[in-house]
């Protein structure tokens, strides 16, 4: 059953939320992705979704480079994210806006999640950073703790806002 499991981060469009910093804005979907064998041939079976959160580019997906997540987007896009944001709007990107993020280290997967969905929370891109350190300290046990109160808190009532007041918690338990 090795490499049974891959995770995979979804980031999709969202309505931009006013920041006294300008960053690009998506919501990041975290779910596994099963690979079934049955009949002779080998399928991928996309799993429930585990947690949404706004997230901030590019900080976001330099954690997730960071964690050894493989990027799967439109180079043009990837490229427009780079630039400063006085010169996005001068340059045209075509394709698919969609970034897939992909790993198969279950704790990376663990640390990109809580990582994406504390920084919902915090709108101080200096926390940012101070967050990043602090989930790459933390150990297996508190990862999955975590990882699974959001999931579980995800699934029973289908909100970002009770994913938000936990993350609130998170930062007063573990981190403040």
């Amino acid at each position: 059953m090795e490499g049974a499991v891959e995770y995979q981060v979804n980031l999709k469009y969202i309505k931009k939320a006013f920041l006294p910093v300008t960053r690009e804005q998506k919501l990041a979907e975290f779910m596994p992705v099963f690979n079934v064998t049955g009949e002779g041939e080998q399928k991928k079976v996309s799993g429930k979704v585990e947690a949404r959160a706004r997230v901030y580019l590019p900080e976001f997906l330099n954690f997730a480079k960071k964690l050894g997540f493989k990027v799967e987007a439109n180079e043009s896009l990837l490229k427009w994210l780079n630039l400063p944001p006085s010169k996005r709007e001068r340059l045209e990107y075509s394709g698919s806006k969609r970034i897939v993020l992909k790993t198969r280290d279950d704790y990376a997967y663990l640390r990109l999640m809580i990582y994406g969905v504390v920084m919902s929370v915090l709108k101080d891109p200096n926390d940012w950073g101070q967050l990043e350190d602090y989930v790459l300290s933390m150990e297996p046990m508190a990862l999955r703790f975590w990882a699974s109160r959001f999931r579980n808190t995800y699934w029973k009532y289908k909100n970002r806002r009770k994913l938000d007041y936990l993350a609130r918690r998170f930062l007063e338990v573990e981190w403040i």
